[in-house]
């Protein structure tokens, strides 16, 4: 990552003191952070999108300004704040460039669920510098061969969002011990891995979500974690240095909720430019202004207010989750099943409205808006890439929660 920023941001000494790990900081000003660095990123997404990557000060304007640290324990240098922060952060940045904001929810996130990871392997990451980032891949696409002390992993791992900008990067395996199998994430330095120049795609394009690939890299044992204990459960090894609500919290619930302000923030960004150009925009071969036509006013209420519903439930996904952990800290039970099942249905909901509100949008918007320039198509191209992800599958999500309110065993899905 570079070392010299040149944004204005960067050269603020308020931001500097922020910077600082010792220096607390409260949501108010870490969304006006969020806002200033998302105008600088709006208007350098046609480079991003031109070069498969975002602006490398625009990553490290958000890991210096501590938007990276919400989800972070404190007792390495983080915020510990929670996921109605963290949400609420995504959107911000989404609503002025979406693949900004998904580099963020997915960097920010791993400082939670890194929290769970061996207390040696935390203080590999964390203990010289609170702000290293690690990126990951989840698919458990790589072989892991068991030898003294540890493992040799091998193998070759598609979007590793985050990667670029990264120093370490943890890699999904299934472990086959003879009886049930063994998920993995096993933490690689960036040094031993190869980024591959693999990300060409329709919409994120400026995420730089490129492959890796790894060829017989010892991995010590303590820098591995066993996901499916910790998905029954909701407990790691990291929690007997990290025992509080934050880090109590469901883990596939919690690692998913961050990826969904980057859609509701998209959603409403796409709105606020539709709205601006409803009021200048005189449809070819026609008299009339597009704000005057009732056709579009329909759509323009319609979907914002399908897209407010969507914030709402953001909210409050968020907020349910905090309660939760606060509940297991405590010594409270919660039945996962349900939260997992309705949550699930709930990420769905937001993607497949969101996803329907970029379209209804971008239908309405008008041969000009499909030029490269046009934050519209870009908008439409991002949110549309958003929901094709595994976390907030439609189908998958609401047949789950459909099985559970019906009394019947939901089908296998770890989230």
């Amino acid at each position: 990552m570079n070392s010299t920023l040149t944004s204005p941001i960067a050269d603020d000494e308020r931001f500097r003191t922020l910077a600082s790990p010792e220096a607390d900081v409260d949501l108010e000003t870490l969304l006006e952070r969020a806002h200033a660095i998302g105008e600088r990123a709006a208007g350098l997404a046609g480079k991003a999108d031109r070069e498969h990557k975002l602006d490398d000060s625009i990553v490290e304007d958000m890991n210096r300004a501590r938007l990276m640290q919400v989800l972070q324990p404190r007792r390495w240098g983080g915020l510990e704040m929670g996921f109605p922060a963290q949400v609420r952060i995504s959107q911000a940045l989404a609503q002025h460039d979406v693949a900004t904001s998904w580099v963020y929810s997915i960097l920010s996130i791993h400082h939670w669920w890194g929290a769970f990871a061996t207390p040696e392997m935390q203080a590999e990451l964390w203990r010289e510098d609170p702000h290293l980032l690690f990126s990951d891949v989840f698919a458990p696409t790589g072989k892991a061969e068991a030898v003294e002390d540890g493992y040799l992993l091998s193998g070759e791992w598609k979007f590793s969002s985050g990667v670029l900008w990264s120093q370490w990067v943890a890699l999904g395996v299934m472990l086959d011990n003879g009886g049930e199998p063994d998920y993995r994430m096993m933490f690689v330095p960036k040094s031993e891995c190869e980024v591959l120049d693999d990300w060409d795609t329709l919409g994120m394009r400026g995420t730089g979500s490129c492959g890796v690939r790894v060829e017989r890299r010892f991995v010590p044992e303590y820098r591995t974690l066993s996901l499916f204990p910790m998905i029954a459960s909701g407990t790691g090894p990291g929690n007997t240095i990290n025992p509080g609500p934050l880090y109590r919290m469901p883990f596939g619930p919690g690692i998913c909720l961050s990826l969904m302000g980057c859609s509701v923030g998209g959603a409403q960004g796409m709105l606020r430019r539709m709205t601006e150009r409803m009021k200048s925009r005189t449809p070819t071969f026609t008299v009339e202004r597009q704000d005057q036509m009732a056709h579009s006013q329909i759509v323009l209420a319609h979907n914002t207010v399908r897209v407010s519903a969507c914030e709402h439930l953001l909210y409050s996904y968020a907020d349910e989750l905090s309660r939760v952990g606060e509940t297991l800290a405590a010594g409270g039970e919660i039945d996962l099943m349900e939260l997992r099942t309705r949550l699930f249905g709930w990420r769905a909901f937001m993607s497949s409205e969101t996803r329907a509100a970029a379209t209804a949008l971008f239908e309405n918007a008008g041969a000009s808006s499909i030029y490269a320039d046009s934050p519209i198509q870009r908008f439409w191209r991002d949110i549309h890439s958003i929901s094709q992800h595994v976390v907030q599958n439609y189908e998958v999500g609401m047949r789950n929660y459909g099985r559970f309110l019906l009394g019947q065993e939901p089908l296998p899905s770890i989230y």
